[in-house]
C-alpha cells in the first residue's frame, strides 16, 4: 500500500511539474506544428535567438481562458500581451516570446490570445460569436484572469483594429501599445478581403488559402475558411462604431514592414497614411519605425523589430525594472 502510494505521488509530482513548465503542451498544434514551423526565424543565431525548441518547450498552453493562450514567463513580471491578425494565431509571436519572455534573465511576462475560430484544435464558435464585440469581451475576460502586471499591448493586422477600439473600452488593461503594420487612412486594395469573406460564406478553404499565398504569409495552411469571419463585416462588424482609432493618450509604438512580395512597398498595399504617422509621433513616447520586411515584419526582421521594442521600453519603462 505504502509502495503504490509513493508511486501515485510520483506521478502527481511529475505530470505537475510537467504542466507547469509547459512540457504537456505538446497537445496544442500551435505549438507542435506552427510556433517553430511557420513563425520562428529559420536563422535564429543570427536574429538573436535560442534554438525554437528550447523556447517551445517552455511555453504554456491554456484552453481553459475565455481565448486560449500560450503563456511564457513569471506571472509576476510586467506583461507583454498580444493579439495576432489574419490567418495566423497567439503563436506568430514566437519570435518576441524567445527575445522577451524567456530563460531565467527574462523581465517579461509573454501572453498570446488565439482569437475564434483561429485555433485549430477548437471547434467552430457559433456564428453569435463571430463578433468583434464579442471578441473584445472576451479578450478583456481573458486579460483580467491572467492578472496581468503594468501591460505592453502588443497589435497586429486584425489585432490592431481590435487593440485600438480596446484602448477605448478598456484603457485600464493596458499601458502602452506597440502595433504592427495597420494604423487608420491609406487607400489599400481591398480586393483580397471580398475573397476572403466568399472564401467563408462558401466554406472554401482552398479561395481564402490563394489569397494568403498571393500575400506570402507565413502560415499559408491556417488560411481555412472558418478563420475569414473577420472579412464578412455585416457580421463580424454588427453594433461597432466609431472611432476606429486609439484615443492618443497612452504611449504607442507603430513599427511596419518597407516591402510586399519582395518588391518596395507602395500606396496600394498601405493600411496607413501620413495623417496617421503623425498621429503616431504626437503620443505620449509616441514613435515609427520602418524597416525592412512586409506585413509579417516582427518575424522576417526579428532581430531588427526586437532591439527597437527594447529601445523603445528602456526610454522610459526598463530603468524603473532595474532600479
Amino acid at each position: 500500500m505504502q509502495l503504490r502510494l509513493k508511486e501515485v505521488l510520483t506521478f502527481c509530482l511529475f505530470f505537475c511539474a510537467s504542466a507547469k513548465t509547459g512540457q504537456d503542451s505538446g497537445q496544442d498544434s500551435l505549438l507542435t506544428d506552427h510556433f517553430c514551423q511557420n513563425y520562428y526565424p529559420s536563422d535564429a543565431v543570427a536574429q538573436g535567438l535560442p534554438p525554437c525548441a528550447e523556447v517551445r518547450s517552455a511555453v504554456i498552453s491554456n484552453m481553459s481562458r475565455p481565448l486560449p493562450t500560450l503563456e511564457l514567463g513569471r506571472p509576476s513580471a510586467p506583461a507583454m500581451f498580444f493579439v495576432h491578425g489574419y490567418p495566423d494565431s497567439g503563436a506568430e509571436f514566437a519570435a518576441q516570446f524567445a527575445k522577451f519572455c524567456y530563460g531565467a534573465k527574462a523581465k517579461y511576462r509573454c501572453v498570446a490570445v488565439t482569437l475564434q475560430n483561429f485555433h485549430p484544435d477548437l471547434p467552430d464558435a457559433s456564428l453569435s460569436e463571430l463578433n468583434f464585440k464579442v471578441t473584445f469581451d472576451k479578450i478583456a475576460a481573458t486579460m483580467r484572469e491572467c492578472k496581468l502586471k503594468d501591460t505592453t499591448f502588443v497589435i497586429h493586422d486584425w489585432g490592431s483594429f481590435i487593440g485600438y477600439r480596446m484602448l477605448h473600452l478598456y484603457p485600464e488593461l493596458m499601458q502602452r501599445t506597440i502595433s504592427f503594420d495597420i494604423g487608420t487612412g491609406g487607400h489599400p486594395n481591398t480586393t483580397y478581403q471580398h475573397v476572403n469573406a466568399e472564401a467563408f460564406l462558401a466554406k472554401n478553404s482552398a479561395l481564402s488559402m490563394s489569397s494568403a499565398r498571393y500575400w506570402q504569409a507565413p502560415c499559408q495552411e491556417c488560411a481555412v475558411w472558418r478563420s475569414n469571419w473577420p472579412y464578412v463585416f455585416n457580421m463580424s462588424m454588427a453594433g461597432i462604431a466609431p472611432p476606429f482609432g486609439p484615443p492618443g493618450d497612452k504611449p504607442l509604438l507603430f513599427v511596419w514592414g518597407n516591402m510586399t512580395r519582395g518588391k518596395p512597398r507602395g500606396a496600394d498595399s498601405l493600411f496607413f497614411d501620413q495623417k496617421w504617422l503623425d498621429f503616431v509621433r504626437s503620443c505620449p513616447h509616441g514613435r515609427v519605425v520602418e524597416g525592412l520586411g512586409d506585413h509579417w515584419i516582427f518575424i522576417e526582421s526579428a532581430k531588427f523589430v526586437n532591439e527597437q521594442i527594447a529601445a523603445w521600453l528602456v526610454n522610459w519603462h526598463e530603468v524603473a525594472l532595474e532600479s
